[in-house]
């Protein structure tokens, strides 16, 4: 099937690590079990963007009975020339319930076996970065004890 126009291509914007507390349990509500990631430090880094991740954000996230996470973050990144952006993130990990459960404990866990996508959002008026606001941003994500990481990529026009 023809297309209307050519597919967009990935470009990487930033990779970026932070550390997390251990969950909070907040226990099962009417969507799942409902637990809080409290956000503390981390680091950005990139051809567009380099900078720390500000402690003080968190991941709501909701996680289903086979160990499916819905994740939903909200934190703010300062870049390393002042800049402040804030930023959300949606996703969802899922997997075979037994690799889903190896990261719920903490345990080491191969990306490979489990996939952990994300729509990042980017909101910030500082005129050097202010072009990210308008960029559809996904993720690829990955799991450790302690961390989280993910590479932050925005969708541009094929030529």
């Amino acid at each position: 099937m023809e297309t209307l126009a050519p597919p967009p291509t990935l470009t990487h914007l930033f990779t970026l690590r932070c550390a997390v507390d251990p969950p909070m349990e907040i226990g099962h509500g009417p969507f799942g079990r409902r637990r809080c990631v409290p956000i503390m430090s981390g680091s950005v880094r990139g051809k567009y963007l380099n900078g720390k991740v500000v402690p003080g954000g968190a991941d709501f996230m909701i996680v289903e009975e086979d160990q499916t996470t819905h994740v939903n973050t909200n934190y703010v990144i300062q870049s390393d020339d002042g800049a402040f952006l804030y930023i959300r993130t949606e996703g969802t990990r899922a997997g075979p319930p037994e690799v889903l459960r190896a990261l719920m404990e903490g345990g080491p866990v191969d990306p490979s076996q489990y996939w952990f996508h994300l729509h990042v959002k980017i909101e910030t008026g500082h005129e050097k970065y202010r072009w990210m606001n308008d960029r559809v941003i996904v993720g690829r994500a990955t799991r450790a004890q302690g961390e989280v990481a993910y590479d932050a990529y925005f969708l541009e026009n094929s030529p």
